[in-house]
């Protein structure tokens, strides 16, 4: 009898294990037809979000440059620049010498990345998932589910832009931290390191990152951490992302004189900011303010005498000195605090603004309406998932990830936010929200939490 009841439970797993295989192998291919048939249809109703088949930012231009022998610049004639990370239009200077110049490359690199960051959003949301429910193994496809289908991603996927190999980049660096955490080992933090100096390379946000996990893991988790093995682990970790960005630091200390570790954007982005803030109410989209704020920079560039080619759709100022650029930054970040000094209620209300604003703002307001639509299911979801991670057997390592959210919120909110900054997080929330959504499955299900004791 007792054999009879072990062929039956090794039957249900395996068939459960199979069904998840197809239903794994399904959730790709309609995601496939959704990025390379569905969205070139719909490309006109969303263009006002995210447009397709166009790079932003300039990427394109410095890796082009790349390729024909000009350096990291964005112009044949305007100076070596530090405007942009160098991590994405390496990696686009690189497919572009392998496959020729074939958006449709980039698509499926932006594919891939996407994939495999749902794989890792899997095995965060196992790490994280209640014990008692490894049996239901569908739920593991609900993280990986909820971030390959969310249309932000799905755009992101479709345009050239540096969303996708971030959001990977940095569910691998949340997933180094939480094993190094867990294990409480230097070697872990050293790879931990090593992943967020290539992450900051393509993105410096999570760059200050070690501080609040520093003060994490002395506040909220002390009994598992002393005061000097916290400082060794955390020290390796800096050093070994120091050592990552070492070559561009190099080449940026040669061509300014300066220590400059990440880009030299800054000041472009506050001064964005600020004016978005001080004019978002006005009735104008904000593509149309985020120009304005462009010629307002060309305005104090002309002014200071800095000598520069309105480059990149007309939005950022390319200069011909080096040195120039550094310093027009450097003004620009330093009028916006002084600003923000003299009237800290202004602080205040653009801080305020871009909370909204970087889950939110779209170009228009109507697409904001439609972000609006499609983020807050997720935040809601995930928000009632990060309660119940929080007061069950996950806690740690769940305000690891809540922790990291808040941080690259943090970073974009006194500054300058978008919706499109939050993309990246989508990862993070589908894991948080992936709880929320099985809580409340489970609720209109009671024999699940019957047979499931983690199932609160």
């Amino acid at each position: 009898m007792l054999n009879s009841g072990e062929s039956l439970k090794a039957m249900l797993e395996q068939t459960i294990k199979g069904n998840v295989k197809v239903a794994a192998v399904a959730i790709l291919l309609l995601h496939v037809t959704i990025l390379f048939f569905v969205i070139p249809r719909l490309s006109s109703a969303v263009a006002g979000a995210y447009i397709p088949k166009i790079f932003g930012d300039g990427y394109d231009q410095l890796a082009e440059n790349l390729v024909k022998g000009n350096g990291y610049r964005f112009y044949p004639d305007t100076a070596l620049t530090l405007m942009r990370e160098p991590g994405y239009p390496i990696l686009l200077a690189g497919l572009t010498m392998v496959f020729g110049t074939s958006f449709t490359v980039v698509k499926i690199t932006n594919m891939i990345f996407a994939v495999a960051t749902a794989w890792l959003v899997m095995l965060i949301g196992m790490r994280l998932m209640p014990v008692g429910l490894e049996r239901y193994r569908f739920l593991f496809l609900i993280p990986p589910v909820l971030f390959l289908f969310h249309p932000g991603v799905v755009i992101a996927e479709s345009r050239g832009g540096v969303e996708m190999l971030f959001a990977f980049l940095i569910t691998l660096l949340l997933l180094t931290i939480l094993k190094a955490t867990e294990s409480n080992n230097w070697r872990d933090y050293l790879i931990s390191g090593l992943v967020l100096g290539i992450t900051v390379s393509v993105r410096s946000t999570p760059m200050l990152f070690p501080i609040p996990l520093f003060a994490y893991l002395m506040i909220v988790d002390r009994r598992h951490f002393s005061i000097v093995t916290a400082t060794r682990n955390l020290l390796v970790m800096v050093l070994a992302m120091m050592a990552v960005l070492s070559p561009w630091i190099t080449r940026n200390y040669f061509l300014t004189g300066k220590f400059i570790p990440t880009a030299s954007v800054l000041g472009v982005s506050a001064q964005a900011g600020q004016y978005i803030g001080k004019h978002q109410f006005e009735g104008r989209p904000f593509w149309l303010l985020d120009r304005e704020a462009a010629r307002e920079r060309d305005r104090l560039a002309l002014n200071l005498g800095y000598p520069f080619e309105d480059g990149m759709e007309g939005y950022y100022q390319t200069f011909y000195r080096t040195n120039d650029e550094i310093n027009f930054s450097s003004y620009l970040f330093k009028r916006v605090v002084a600003e923000y000094r003299s009237s800290p209620m202004l602080f205040a209300r653009c801080m305020t603004q871009n909370a909204f604003n970087f889950w939110f703002a779209g170009k228009t307001w109507k697409a904001t309406a439609m972000n609006a639509m499609i983020q807050l299911p997720y935040l809601v979801l995930a928000t009632l998932g990060s309660f119940k991670l929080i007061r069950g057997r996950s806690a740690r390592l769940a305000g690891l990830v809540v922790l990291f959210v808040i941080y690259v919120m943090g970073v974009h909110v006194p500054i300058l936010a978008q919706a499109r900054y939050s993309i990246p997080l989508i990862s993070m929330i589908a894991i948080l929200a992936s709880t929320g959504l099985a809580s409340l499955l489970k609720r209109s299900e009671p024999g699940i939490v019957k047979e499931s004791p983690a199932a609160a």
